[in-house]
């Protein structure tokens, strides 16, 4: 029996995994309802089905609503996605009102073992956070975390996993600060940390003895195609982006029974997520300084990447950005 972790999920149909699963929890990348008032000036994503039974041949033991797309379509969507969860018997953390903390910490048996997990979205994931009175992530703050920690560890739960929404989306490594908070977290009780966000793999690494995935990357997120940035009254926008490789490869984390953390490589095809074996990311910084030369370099990556997967004629707000970039 095993309980595996994926990344950064929204099931727009049904998908196929080529290997068996026991028990799993993911991050709920999504509202479960296109009904409602959209979030403005952002690229809104929601799935009016939950295609979760058919795509993984049963429930989650608990899903993660800490993130930036959850209150895409505001609180309507978000009570219809409580809704949907509660119907499929299905737990979440990391989303709801400020008097509920947020729903965090969330405890889930696994065999005869008890498991505390709890989720968080930073702000620069810009998302919509929740407060007393309306809907919404729960805030990163290091000293709510630390307080979840002494809630579990007062609950003499077997296994502590944080569960962050951070990163910068299609870099590959964490930025200094989250790496600072991770080991925070671990210092202080936290038996694992497990990130997303970023849309691409990121760096793992192991902290005094315990595991660290600063992000999974995309389990299963489709190609875009949907109408975006409304302005109050309309969408302004279609948003589109083909998936690629980088973006359909994710890190699957696995507890057995004893806890024993191991991981492994997917990689979706079409409709079929598969076990794939492809070089993780390694690199980690050690400096605020360093953090910050290595993400000018891989800026310029992925703006040279970009060109050779979408070649087009450049405007002059791609000739600025070149400039900036290149002239730093």
């Amino acid at each position: 029996m095993t309980l595996r972790f994926f990344g950064d999920t929204v099931l727009d149909k049904p998908y196929h995994l080529d290997f068996k699963i026991d028990h799993f929890i993911f991050n709920l990348e999504t509202p479960l309802s296109c009904e409602g008032i959209p979030a403005l000036n952002k690229v809104n994503i929601c799935q009016d089905k939950s295609h979760i039974k058919e795509t993984f041949g049963g429930t989650p033991l608990a899903v993660s609503l800490a993130n930036n797309h959850v209150m895409d379509f505001g609180e309507e969507a978000f009570t219809k996605t409580k809704a949907s969860l509660k119907e499929q018997n299905i737990p979440y953390f990391g989303a709801g009102l400020k008097g509920e903390n947020f729903n965090n910490p969330k405890i889930v048996e696994f065999g005869d073992k008890k498991i505390g997990v709890c989720g968080y979205c930073c702000p620069s994931a810009h998302p919509t956070f929740g407060d007393e009175s309306n809907n919404g992530s729960a805030y990163l703050d290091p000293k709510e975390v630390l307080k979840d920690i002494k809630t579990l560890q007062d609950k003499k739960v077997d296994m502590i996993i944080i569960q962050p929404h951070w990163g910068i989306q299609e870099i590959p490594f964490p930025t200094f600060k989250d790496r600072e908070m991770a080991h925070l977290f671990i210092d202080n009780g936290a038996d694992m940390v497990i990130g997303h966000h970023a849309h691409v793999m990121q760096s793992h690494e192991v902290y005094n003895g315990k595991y660290i995935f600063y992000g999974l990357g995309n389990f299963i997120f489709p190609d875009l195609n949907f109408p975006s940035y409304h302005n109050g009254k309309e969408f302004t926008v279609m948003r589109y982006k083909i998936q690629r490789v980088q973006h359909r490869r994710s890190i699957v984390v696995e507890l057995d029974q004893d806890l024993n953390i191991s991981f492994f490589g997917v990689e979706l095809n079409g409709d079929e997520i598969k076990k794939s074996n492809f070089k993780l990311p390694t690199w980690l910084p050690n400096s605020q300084k360093e953090f910050q030369k290595k993400l000018a370099m891989q800026y310029k990556i992925n703006m040279i990447r970009k060109f050779l997967d979408e070649p087009k004629l450049p405007n002059l707000a791609h000739f600025k950005r070149f400039f900036r970039l290149f002239t730093k």
